[in-house]
């Protein structure tokens, strides 16, 4: 009886080492590959359609000014109005137009004394106004336009920024994608 036990022990033993020592025991199994294609991003882009013009609108005139050569006084009131072009594809996509704050430069008395709006029309975008200067934009599909008008005026009742120096040379507009459900 000690041999068949012996055996046994022996047997159980080497099928235990052949199981341990071969890996693990598999199932059978299959695998297949889709039929699905890449995704691809959207696009979202702002360029200029024309250089853009300043008129001096105060008191009604309509003088086109190089604000460079101008020296606006408490009273006056410029506009800036230019052509963007939005570029979207890509379904569901919105975004916020304005114009960017730091892009003004100068004597920071004069900026401060200084009022500065922005309107924004279009008739290929849907569009609605948030605050003053900022716009949402919802651009057709491929190409819309949008017409900005900014405008910055020195208050009658200005008494700071007297010989300052606001640069709006580099005035730049940004536009930035808002979430879907925002």
């Amino acid at each position: 009886m000690h041999k068949i036990m012996t055996g046994t022990i022996a047997s159980a033993a080497g099928v235990a080492l052949l199981l341990g020592g071969a890996g693990s025991f598999a199932l059978w199994n299959a695998e297949a590959s889709s039929a699905a294609t890449g995704v691809r991003s959207g696009t979202l882009t702002l360029t200029t359609l024309d250089d853009g013009a300043w008129t001096d609108i105060t008191n009604g005139r309509t003088d086109t000014i190089d604000p460079t050569k101008v020296l606006m006084v408490p009273g006056n009131t410029y506009r800036f109005t230019q052509t963007l072009v939005v570029g979207a594809t890509g379904k569901d996509m919105r975004a916020q137009l304005t114009y960017a704050p730091q892009s003004i430069t100068g004597d920071q008395g004069l900026i401060a004394a200084t009022t500065r709006t922005l309107e924004v029309t279009s008739s290929s975008a849907g569009l609605r106004k948030t605050s003053d200067t900022v716009f949402e934009v919802t651009p057709a599909e491929g190409r819309s336009t949008v017409r900005v008008v900014f405008t910055i005026a020195l208050p009658e009742s200005a008494t700071t920024g007297q010989g300052g120096s606001v640069d709006v040379g580099a005035l730049a507009f940004t536009l930035t994608q808002t979430a879907i459900g925002s």
